[in-house]
């Protein structure tokens, strides 16, 4: 056997045409990006362990919800009855879809208080008492409607009052 330099002996093959084409390239390289993201996206992961579920991070959100209308409460004097009552409503219903996981954000009170009836947590009272409150707010945000001094505390207190009444013990989850 005659041994030669086999490093010299190799000769590089031609690359066919079709490689040298750039929107082959380019569609190669978006095809595995393509790959990757599907990979990424439907992984199995693992669950989350029960306490990441049980405990969000945080101030509970009725302590969040009452800070919030204290630091109203004290701002009252300085907001016309319009602000007031947009502001105590997106405060209420923020809590009443955390606190109940609720989509009450978006939708209007009518829609709200029909999916209300579906949730065991909120009794007729609750429901009774958040809609007259949430009629109000529509009231004066939607109708122009007038709202007194008295009216705007009276509004403050039942949202303190249906927070205070709906929140969770700090035993439960």
């Amino acid at each position: 056997m005659i041994q030669t330099n086999i490093i010299e002996d190799l000769t590089l093959l031609p690359l066919p045409q079709w490689w040298e084409n750039p929107w082959i390239l380019a569609a190669m390289a978006v095809g595995a990006v393509t790959v990757l993201w599907l990979l990424w996206k439907y992984a199995p992961r693992p669950a989350p362990k029960s306490e990441e579920i049980m405990a969000p991070p945080g101030p509970p959100e009725d302590a969040q919800a009452l800070d919030r209308l204290a630091a109203l409460r004290q701002r009252l004097n300085t907001l016309d009855h319009y602000a007031v009552a947009i502001e105590v409503s997106e405060i209420l219903r923020d809590y009443v879809s955390a606190r109940f996981g609720l989509p009450v954000r978006f939708q209007t009170t009518r829609e709200f208080l029909e999916a209300a009836v579906q949730n065991a947590a909120l009794n007729s009272n609750h429901r009774n008492e958040l809609g007259r409150f949430l009629g109000f707010c529509d009231l004066v945000k939607f109708a122009r409607g007038e709202a007194t001094h008295e009216d705007q505390t009276r509004l403050l207190d039942t949202a303190e009052s249906f927070v205070r009444s709906t929140a969770r013990s700090r035993s439960q989850p």
